[in-house]
């Protein structure tokens, strides 16, 4: 067995020459993230979930022409640097919620195309609504031998549980068992999404849902499978044969964008800890967050882990730590392998060193689960506070 690193929730931005994903950094294309973004960020595996679009599937065919990709006999698509790349398609469902078929080949990717043909308005851009259901999706992926998550679960913008439903069984039924993961989304983690009762059969993933280069591996999952192919990592993902999610690496819940309740009358992110729907200025035009939201449709108080379920560690992106510029973030990537080992694996003394006590003091927190982090909502980030302890 070996650990691989995965983001399996990357946007690019164009294909092609023209845009796929409207809100995505035009810079970030395919041959970018694969050859230069993600060794960089020291990632082994990547989803790209705007595969869907006609102009992805078919520059990833010239690459498949090229060389610059090769099929992996077990599914995905092998880069010659090692990072194996899983095509995946992000769609809005007819609920309004946004949902992922992660899929093995570029024969089924077509066969996904074929399908949406008629029930999208514009195959070439990602992320459409899609007139299908959650059980059409369900069934299609399944019959394309992929492996279907529902995308950041508890957003109020088309999470499965933050903008449709208290329970998923109880909308779908039986079909929920097709269901193996499910994504957290970056204002919530594990702890929190195990105080409902329905969680306990899914394996959780933590992705970055990056729009740009610099925001992918925010969030990344290391997986323990054979090697690097779509089926070990769905065997990983669904438990088979001593494969499996060995962990979850993500930003503190905090650091999320739609962590707390947002009132859009007086600009006031909530800090009261009960669930809060409605602003203290009397506005009911509240955006609830994904904390409020969990507080409100959860089965316990405290998180209840099923046997297995792995660790969640709170990391923070190089570019996202206070006070650490360009220069010395240049320093400290040029003597490590890849961003992920910097924060992982290198020694805090080192980093003081080239860095100073202040970003060392912040990076030694963070592995401690113990940084100081002011709250985001309502589309707002959190941000990591300079006062961190070295201690």
């Amino acid at each position: 067995m070996q650990k691989v690193y995965g983001d399996l929730h990357i946007h690019i931005g164009s294909a092609l020459g023209r845009p796929v994903k409207i809100t995505a950094s035009r810079q970030l294309t395919l041959q970018s993230l694969i050859f230069e973004i993600a060794p960089r960020k020291g990632l082994d595996v990547i989803g790209i979930v705007d595969a869907g679009s006609t102009l992805v599937a078919a520059e990833i065919e010239q690459m498949l022409e090229s060389g610059d990709l090769v099929e992996h006999i077990h599914g995905g698509l092998s880069a010659g640097n090692g990072v194996l790349v899983i095509p995946a398609c992000e769609v809005e469902s007819r609920e309004g919620i946004h949902l992922i078929s992660y899929l093995p080949s570029l024969s089924s990717l077509i066969k996904w195309q074929k399908y949406m043909k008629t029930r999208m308005s514009n195959l070439t851009l990602s992320t459409q609504k899609a007139d299908a259901g959650i059980a059409d999706i369900i069934n299609l992926t399944y019959m394309l031998d992929g492996l279907f998550c529902p995308a950041h679960v508890f957003t109020p913008h088309k999470g499965i549980y933050g903008a449709w439903t208290d329970s998923i069984g109880d909308k779908i039924g039986h079909q929920i068992k097709y269901i193996k993961a499910v994504e957290l989304g970056l204002s919530s983690d594990t702890d929190m999404a195990d105080t409902l009762a329905e969680t306990r059969g899914f394996t959780f993933l933590s992705n970055s849902d990056a729009h740009s280069g610099g925001n992918v591996a925010r969030e990344y999952n290391l997986f323990q499978v054979r090697d690097k192919s779509f089926k070990e990592i769905k065997y990983s993902i669904e438990g088979k044969e001593g494969r499996r999610v060995a962990a979850n690496y993500g930003m503190d819940p905090r650091l999320g964008k739609y962590h707390r309740t947002f009132c859009l009358d007086c600009n006031t992110i909530m800090s009261k800890p009960e669930p809060v729907l409605q602003c203290d200025c009397g506005s009911s035009n509240v955006v609830t967050g994904v904390y409020d939201r969990i507080m409100q449709i959860r089965n316990y108080e405290q998180p209840r882990h099923p046997i297995g379920r792995p660790p969640y560690n709170y990391r923070v992106p190089l570019k996202d730590i206070p006070g650490l510029g360009p220069v010395a973030m240049q320093k400290l990537m040029s003597c490590a392998e890849s961003e992920i080992e910097l924060l992982e694996k290198t020694p805090v003394d080192w980093i003081e060193k080239v860095a100073g006590p202040g970003i060392a003091g912040i990076i030694k927190s963070m592995r401690a689960q113990r940084l100081n982090i002011s709250p985001g909502g309502g589309g707002k980030y959190g941000k990591v506070l300079k006062n961190n302890s070295n201690d």
